[in-house]
């Protein structure tokens, strides 16, 4: 009986592992990868054992223990466990999502953020109350595959052209970031940092696409309208974590969980929402507190030449010099840009209306996510605050 409890006990530990290992700093990523391939066949296995174990007794005394009905059930836990308590269950990524054929009728708030990705020669939406759920949407883009990124504790979103590696999935959590992983190698990769970890494509950095953020009201004007993915109520559900009720507690609190408080910088509250600037042309890295920027509307940054344009709770960055012409951008109206100078006009996008510059605004990869987790993976970076 004792054995049993035992196996019971390691097998319960092995099915939990990816939420402990992930959430306590000490345990290292190497720890967690591995993890990840042992853990189904390691559960199963001490699930036999026990089996067999309990049928020896019963074939050599005739009976069977109630007492071992404990042990046995904590085993046959353990393997659920092992499958529903990762993240790469939690947080299923979803692979080439259907595209709405009428994205008018769909059940969009005026206020809901979409992703809007323009690539490969196609442009598609992805509203950010669906992704969140799935932390990953691969989809093609003409010839080449995008795997969009939303870790929902850091709220960094970061989509990556994965065509040389293929679709991606979520591999496991580390540092209160999501770490990505693609399914051919199973490799690991940092999110925050598009470093891999470890894995067979180790070292391998990602590469971001430009992307734009905005809210639905603004992208149904756009002409041409984006393909949008296809949405039902139920997408917009509430989210959750596998432990119903712990989201909101956390989001309502300053933990961070796997980035210890003594780790954290904290000049300001945890989730306060900033702009960081990923493009390499920032050296060193900037960074906006997010109201600073959406209080103003359009923010001239004069060291990186770079407009940042607030639109509703949007930000989007567009480069100061647009087909060898300098611009100074202000809005005109409600739902356009505009050169003062010359009077070109864009939409929302960056995409060219009328006007001489007859040229698309270049936009400059930023993050919109929380102060704790620029931090932690930016720590040089220079804060701006606006006055």
């Amino acid at each position: 009986m004792i054995l049993l409890f035992v196996l019971a006990v390691i097998a319960v530990l092995v099915g939990t592992a990816a939420i402990y290992m992930a959430l306590i700093s000490l345990f290292p990523i190497q720890w967690l990868y591995y993890h990840y391939f042992i853990r189904k066949p390691l559960v199963w296995s001490l699930l036999g054992v026990g089996l067999l174990w309990e049928a020896r007794y019963v074939i050599d005394s005739g009976s069977f223990r109630p007492e071992s009905a404990v042990p046995l059930g904590l085993l046959g836990l353990a393997v659920v466990l092992a499958y529903r308590m990762h993240q790469e269950t939690a947080f299923p990524a979803v692979d080439y999502p259907t595209m709405a054929e009428a994205p008018l009728e769909l059940p969009l708030a005026e206020e809901m953020q979409l992703a809007v990705i323009e690539y490969g020669g196609e442009s598609k939406a992805y509203p950010l109350d669906y992704v969140v759920h799935h932390h990953i949407v691969n989809d093609r883009f003409g010839d080449r595959i995008v795997a969009l990124t939303y870790c929902a504790m850091c709220r960094s979103i970061i989509p990556f052209d994965v065509t040389d590696i293929g679709p991606m999935f979520v591999g496991s959590f580390k540092n209160a970031n999501m770490i990505v992983a693609d399914r051919r190698t199973k490799t690991f990769f940092q999110q925050a940092t598009f470093e891999s970890l470890i894995g067979r494509l180790h070292p391998y950095s990602l590469t971001m696409i430009p992307f734009q953020i905005l809210p639905w009201s603004e992208v149904k004007r756009l002409e041409p309208l984006p393909r949008v993915c296809r949405v039902t109520e139920e997408d917009f559900r509430e989210f959750q974590l596998p432990i119903p009720g712990i989201w909101k507690k956390i989001m309502a609190s300053e933990a961070t969980p796997g980035l210890p408080a003594e780790k954290r910088d904290d000049s300001f509250p945890a989730r306060t929402r900033v702009i960081g600037v990923l493009d390499p042309a920032a050296e060193p890295q900037v960074v906006y507190i997010k109201s600073d920027l959406t209080q103003q509307g359009i923010v001239k940054n004069e060291e990186l030449n770079t407009f940042f344009v607030a639109v509703g709770d949007t930000v989007n960055a567009f480069k100061g010099i647009v087909a060898g012409e300098a611009v100074d951008l202000v809005f005109s109206g409600a739902t356009r840009l505009a050169d003062s100078g010359s009077g070109t006009r864009w939409d929302l996008r960056g995409k060219y209306l009328s006007g001489p510059i007859e040229a698309d605004l270049e936009p400059l990869a930023i993050s919109d996510e929380y102060w704790f987790s620029w931090k932690e993976f930016h720590p040089d970076s220079q804060l701006i605050r606006l006055q």
